[in-house]
């Protein structure tokens, strides 16, 4: 029997995962995707969702199955303190805005998505569904027991749990986004560094229980939860008859302590009546930590999500950091496989995503120390040496430094300001705007379509043909639009060139993945072998004809 081959091999189905498998599916790239467990988690790890997320679904072509996936969460209205759900008047509770009113302002200025609520689990189906859909083989119930590597691809043993078999399948890359005990990660040697046991221990329980009639017209999001016989923290997953309940216990005690019974008990306390049925869905063990891997590339294994970093809780980094790390590395591995770009685009992959998660997980661990700034948002300082950061830069307007682009900035323009950052420098996200294509209206960040976008001003004409011209000579998907009042992307009321930092004759060169490559702000002399140039540093092109 001949052994399967792939050109990826993904190892977990959770948000990650499936994250890299779909966009990997959808650029075309064969895709193994093998899960020990026999579908897809029902239980939601969270459900704040940060509008990076949003837009790497929109540039899959899932925007409309991710907002219907949301639809039940719409109406939950921020954090509430209560004693429990039926003891305190919903209405006159103390309330906090999540997101905080100004946060939800600045992402429709900023993003062509929202920053709502999402259950994880209902993103977690709509990418299983995708990725299906786009091509991506989903092998459930899958063990993969061991991992070797050459220089030519990975081989990778997988038991199918069912009847026992073994086999080996060849690939080659392999993401390892096996979660936080990795066992790949640990195989290869590779050591997370961070804080951990961050608190007490905490259980996370899925369970269900009609409070429709007890939160209707008063809908949260998070309930802080203390009264004498609990203390915790409610979630809503559907405002209906799904939540989360997550409480903590000692140190001195197992979670295995904790039966059915007991832990119903502190769902009934919590809820404030006893009367109401409670089944438990799903009951895990956890514990906050803060951790980061040395490395998240080793040959042709590449770490991604929680088998790379760990993110506390707070602020709702988590999902946005795993689905960025898969944003961006499926397009680097889609362009290797297809031998349009040489073995620096992988290690690119390390330099950007490395330096961004260590900053993430620092905000997380300050909002954690200092939890009146996070909530309420009305000063900014330093604590601890690190600067609290908008959580709109966290999530969005941060910067890469160094990788797969040229003469980025040396820093950060702003940690309170994330308008200021989406300047259209190299290492940062395109800046969005409403424009007119074809007679449509759609974001600037639509343009790439999955490939390189070439955006220039008005003027920019030698620059489209260019594009279309170093294009075809290389075999690479590179789009030119002149960007302006009358042009082919017409930003009339937006000045989005100008936002951009491009005078009428300059350009900039977006990836797929929507952060600004290079730069131009003027026309230059010979824009053909200018964007020739600039490709080849990017997309390390020249190694690749060596190799």
């Amino acid at each position: 029997m001949n052994q399967e081959h792939y050109s990826v091999v993904v190892v977990g189905s959770g948000t990650v995962g499936l994250s890299v498998a779909t966009a990997l599916a959808q650029y075309g790239v064969s895709v193994l995707l093998a899960e020990r467990h026999a579908g897809t988690t029902p239980h939601p790890r969270a459900t704040g969702i940060q509008p990076s997320v949003k837009e790497f679904f929109r540039g899959l072509g899932l925007d409309e199955q991710i907002r219907a996936a949301g639809a039940d969460l719409r109406a939950s209205k921020g954090k509430v303190d209560l004693a429990s759900v039926a003891g305190t008047d919903l209405t006159t509770a103390p309330r906090y805005a999540t997101p905080p009113a100004e946060v939800a302002r600045l992402t429709t200025l900023l993003s062509p998505t929202d920053i709502g609520p999402v259950s994880q689990d209902r993103i977690d189906g709509v990418l299983r569904d995708a990725a299906r859909e786009r091509g991506a083989e989903l092998r459930y119930r899958t063990t993969v027991t061991a991992v070797v590597q050459d220089d030519d691809g990975v081989t990778a043993t997988l038991v199918d749990d069912a009847d026992g078999r073994e086999y080996t399948v060849r690939a080659d890359y392999l993401v390892a986004a096996d979660g936080s005990g990795s066992q790949i990660r640990t195989e290869l040697g590779i050591d997370m560094r961070g804080p951990t046991d961050l608190g007490n221990p905490m259980i996370n329980v899925l369970f269900t229980a009609d409070l429709s009639e007890l939160v209707k017209g008063d809908e949260f999001a998070i309930a802080e939860i203390s009264n004498p016989d609990t203390e915790g923290m409610m979630l809503a997953v559907n405002n209906r008859d799904r939540w989360i309940y997550h409480f903590g216990y000692r140190d001195d005690e197992q979670f295995t302590d904790f039966t059915d019974e007991r832990i119903v008990r502190a769902i009934n306390a919590a809820i404030g009546r006893d009367d109401i049925p409670v089944e438990i869905v799903s009951a895990v063990p956890w514990r906050i930590s803060a951790r980061v891997a040395d490395r998240v590339v080793e040959g042709r294994i590449v770490l991604a999500g929680d088998s790379a970093h760990t993110i506390p809780p707070i602020g709702a980094f988590g999902v946005s950091s795993g689905v960025g790390d898969a944003g961006n590395l499926a397009w680097k591995l889609a362009y290797l496989v297809k031998r349009q770009a040489g073995p620096a685009l992988l290690r690119s992959y390390e330099t950007e995503r490395l330096p961004i998660v260590r900053f993430t997980r620092d905000q997380a661990l300050l909002r954690l120390t200092h939890l009146d700034l996070h909530w309420d948002r009305v000063q900014h300082g330093e604590h601890t040496g690190v600067t609290l950061a908008d959580p709109l830069v966290t999530a969005l307007a941060h910067q890469y430094h160094d990788g797969a682009l040229i003469d980025p900035p040396g820093s950060l323009r702003s940690y309170s300001r994330p308008d200021l950052n989406l300047d259209g420098s190299p290492g940062t996200r395109v800046p969005h705007a409403w424009v007119q294509h074809q007679g449509k209206r759609i974001s600037v960040l639509d343009l790439p379509q999955g490939g390189f976008a070439l955006l220039t001003g008005p003027d920019g004409g030698e620059w489209v043909a260019a594009a279309a011209d170093v294009a075809a000579g290389i075999g690479i998907d590179v789009r030119g639009y002149r960007v302006g009042p009358g042009c082919e992307v017409d930003d009339t009321g937006t000045a989005w060139a100008a936002q951009a930092g491009l005078r009428a004759g300059g350009a900039l060169l977006v990836r797929p993945d929507l952060f600004v490559a290079w730069r131009s702000p003027d026309a230059v002399e010979a824009p053909r072998e200018a964007l020739a140039a600039v490709l080849d540093r990017v997309l390390d092109l020249s190694s690749r004809s060596a190799s």
